[in-house]
C-alpha cells in the first residue's frame, strides 16, 4: 500500500506540477501581452521606415515597459532586422543567461514563450508578432518580463497548495483503501488456501483409491511418501522438487486405475504377457496427469520410477543420472516399504536385511549415492511409522506435506495479520 501510494503520489503528483507550471506560465505571458499590446493596433509604426519621430515615439513606449516588468525590450521589422532595444540598467548577468534563448522567431503567426527562475526571480522570455490596424504584419516584440513578487509569490502559493491537495487527497484514498484491500486479500489467501487442501485432499484420496485397490491398504501410500520425503530432505532437495516429489508419490501407481482386475489382483506371478500389460500403468499414468496442470509436477515419479540405474527398468530404459532425481529418490523408499511390508504372498523383511538389499543392488537398481544415504536414515524412519495405524499416519503425513504446499500462504497470511494488528 505503501510503494502504491508513492507511486501514485510521484505520478499524479508530477503530472499536477507539470500543469500548474504550464498554468503559471500561460498566466504571465498574458500579462506580457497585455503590457506589449502598446505596439499593435493603432500605435502600430512601419518598422521598416521608421522617421525620427515614430522612432522617439516607440523609444519611449519601449523605456515605459522597461521601467516596469520588462528587463529588455526589442522590435524587429518583417525581415526579422532589429530596429529598436530599450534595455534596464544593472541585470546584465540576467541578460546574458537569457540571452540564449531568444531570436526564435515564431512561425507564421504563432509567438513564442518560455519561462527561467534566475538568481531567485522569475523570467519570461516573449516573442510575439506585431499586427497593425487592418491586420496587417508589421514585425515582431520581443520582451523579457520580470514577474513581480506579489505574482510570484502567488504562483508558488497556488503550486505548493495544489500539490499538498492532491499528496493528501491519495493518502487519505489509499488509507480508506486499506482495510477494503487487507480484506480481499486475506480472501483470496483463505480462498487459495482452501484449493490447496482441496487439491491436496484429492490427491491424497486418488492415490490412496489406487493403492486400496492395488494392495488393500493406504499404509503402503502413506509410507513410501514419508520415506521419499525424508530421503530428500536429507540431500537438501528444494522445496519446488519437494512439492513434486511429495506429489509423484502419493499418484505414483495412479496409471493402474486402467489395469484390469485379473492381472492387478493377480497373486501369483505375471505371465510376460501380463507384465508388459502390466507395464502400460505408466503410460496411462502419465496421460491422466497431462490433464491437470496442478499434478504435471509428479511426473518425473510417475513416468520413471521403475527405471534402473543401470538401464535395466522400463519404460524408456534410462540410465544413471538420465534419470529423473525425484524418480530415483522414490524407487529407494518404494522397494524398501515393499521389501519390509507383509503381502498375502510373502512376509516382512527385517529391517536390516532390507537395507542390505539396497546397498547391494546401489549401482544397478538404486543411485548408488542416495542408497548410501538412505541407509543412514532407514532404520529410524522405519521406526518411526512401523506401529501407526492409517488414521495416524494421515495426521503425520498431512502435517509435513502442509509445510510444503501450505507454509508459504500461512506465512503471507500471518505476517498480513500482524502488520493489520500492530497498524490498528
Amino acid at each position: 500500500m505503501f510503494l502504491g501510494w508513492l507511486f501514485l503520489s510521484v505520478t499524479v503528483g508530477g503530472s499536477t506540477l507539470w500543469l500548474e507550471i504550464k498554468r503559471a506560465e500561460q498566466l504571465v505571458h498574458a500579462l506580457a501581452l497585455k503590457e506589449s499590446a502598446i505596439f499593435s493596433g493603432a500605435s502600430a509604426h512601419n518598422l521598416e521606415q521608421l522617421d525620427a519621430q515614430s522612432t522617439e515615439h516607440l523609444t519611449q513606449l519601449a523605456e515605459q515597459l522597461v521601467s516596469q516588468h520588462f528587463l529588455i525590450v526589442e522590435l524587429y521589422d518583417r525581415n526579422k532586422q532589429l530596429k529598436l532595444e530599450a534595455v534596464r540598467q544593472g541585470q546584465e548577468l540576467v541578460e546574458q543567461f537569457i540571452d540564449q534563448y531568444r531570436h526564435q522567431f515564431p512561425q507564421a503567426d504563432e509567438f513564442t514563450h518560455d519561462l527561467h527562475f534566475i538568481h531567485g526571480q522569475l523570467w519570461l522570455v516573449t516573442l510575439v508578432p506585431l499586427r497593425g490596424e487592418q491586420d496587417s504584419p508589421m514585425g515582431y516584440f520581443e520582451g523579457v518580463y520580470q514577474v513581480d513578487p506579489e505574482t510570484f509569490a502567488m504562483l508558488k502559493q497556488n503550486l505548493i497548495r495544489m500539490l499538498a491537495f492532491v499528496t493528501l487527497g491519495i493518502f487519505f484514498t489509499s488509507l480508506l483503501m486499506y482495510p477494503i484491500v487487507l480484506t480481499l486479500n486475506r480472501g483470496v489467501i483463505r480462498l487459495s488456501g482452501e484449493l490447496l487442501q482441496g487439491n491436496l485432499e484429492l490427491m491424497n484420496v486418488l492415490g490412496c483409491a489406487i493403492a486400496e485397490r492395488d494392495s488393500e491398504t493406504n499404509h503402503h501410500n502413506y509410507r513410501v511418501t514419508y520415506y521419499a520425503l525424508r530421503l530428500g530432505e536429507a540431500i537438501g532437495l528444494p522445496e519446488e522438487n519437494m512439492r513434486d516429489l511429495i506429489a509423484g508419490a502419493f499418484l505414483h501407481d495412479v496409471g493402474k486405475i486402467g489395469i484390469r482386475d485379473p492381472i492387478l489382483l493377480k497373486p501369483e506371478k505375471l505371465t510376460a504377457d501380463e507384465f508388459e500389460v502390466m507395464k502400460t500403468h505408466v503410460v496411462l499414468g502419465v496421460e491422466i496427469l497431462n490433464k491437470s496442470h496442478w499434478l504435471t509436477g509428479a511426473r518425473d515419479v510417475v513416468e520413471f520410477h521403475h527405471e534402473k540405474y543401470d538401464g535395466s527398468g522400463y519404460l524408456q530404459g534410462l540410465t544413471g543420472n538420465t534419470i529423473p532425481l525425484n524418480a530415483r529418490i522414490f524407487a529407494i523408499g518404494d522397494v524398501f516399504d515393499a521389501l519390509t511390508s507383509q503381502r498375502p504372498y510373502k512376509e516382512a523383511w527385517p529391517v536390516v536385511d532390507a537395507i542390505s538389499k539396497l546397498v547391494k543392488e546401489g549401482g544397478s537398481h538404486f543411485d548408488p549415492r542416495l542408497v548410501t544415504i538412505f541407509a543412514k536414515i532407514a532404520p529410524r524412519l522405519h521406526q518411526e511409522v512401523n506401529d501407526l495405524d492409517e488414521s495416524q499416519l494421515e495426521a503425520m503425513l498431512q502435517r509435513l506435506v502442509g509445510e510444503y504446499f501450505l507454509n508459504t500462504a500461512f506465512k503471507v497470511r500471518k505476517a498480513r495479520d500482524e502488520f493489520a494488528r500492530t497498524s490498528a
